[in-house]
């Protein structure tokens, strides 16, 4: 594989979903073999889709897979069916991925775009041919930035949105005293026809400073996507 080829999902939204979750039930390392005898997905699947899942951060590990840290959050949001932890989830892990990030702008530069000419779209990019596996892998991308509340689909369309507060995130769980955590808060800015302008702003605090950070964070991003 070509390093400009980004390996797409070889699965539906839905499938990779429990194949994420099924993972996420994990505390050790474990081969796609053993994961999948907690789910009703096929071991294929789960091969099929390890290498995606590697590209965005929910899996690490050559042989053995192991969830990370972000990708145990989200599971535990897919399978508690918490919208607003799995759109916090997907956000966060689109927010740390080029390609991901790409399509999205590409969508807002467009001002909309039908499906079939997204999916079209997101195979050309990721360099790889439009056959059914590969669009059925670009059809799941789409549901995802739609599960992350950063694409709206009306009558087949499909259009960007912008909502600040919900682009930040708090890690889920407790932490052990003395650690710090992360806010995170993204956006994106378009004039025109020029290029789209990613931020992402990564503050390092101690927990007890979510709740007065974010507000603050939200204003700023505000005042940046206003600025002429």
């Amino acid at each position: 594989m070509s390093e400009s080829e980004f390996r797409l999902p070889g699965s539906s939204y839905e499938e990779l979903a429990n194949i994420i979750v099924a993972y996420g039930t994990r505390d050790e390392a474990s081969n796609p073999g053993d994961v999948s005898k907690l789910n009703s997905v096929h071991q294929s699947s789960f091969s099929r889709n390890n290498a995606f899942l590697a590209a965005i951060g929910i899996l690490q590990g050559e042989r053995e897979k192991l969830v990370t840290r972000m990708g145990r959050d989200l599971a535990l949001s897919l399978s508690r069916k918490d919208q607003k932890g799995i759109q916090r989830g997907w956000r966060r892990i689109i927010s740390t991925n080029e390609f991901l990030q790409n399509v999205l702008s590409a969508v807002k530069l467009r001002e909309g775009m039908m499906r079939p000419a997204l999916q079209a779209y997101i195979a050309h990019v990721a360099r790889q041919p439009r056959n059914k596996p590969v669009m059925t892998g670009a059809n799941a991308i789409i549901d995802m930035l739609k599960a992350a509340g950063l694409l709206k689909e009306d009558t087949g369309e499909l259009s960007a949105t912008f909502d600040v507060e919900s682009d930040l995130y708090t890690p889920a769980g407790d932490l052990p005293e003395g650690k710090t955590t992360e806010a995170v808060a993204s956006t994106t800015i378009t004039q025109g026809a020029g290029p789209a302008l990613n931020i992402h702003l990564h503050v390092r605090c101690d927990p007890d400073e979510i709740e007065d950070l974010a507000p603050k964070l939200r204003v700023l991003l505000r005042e940046i996507s206003n600025f002429p």
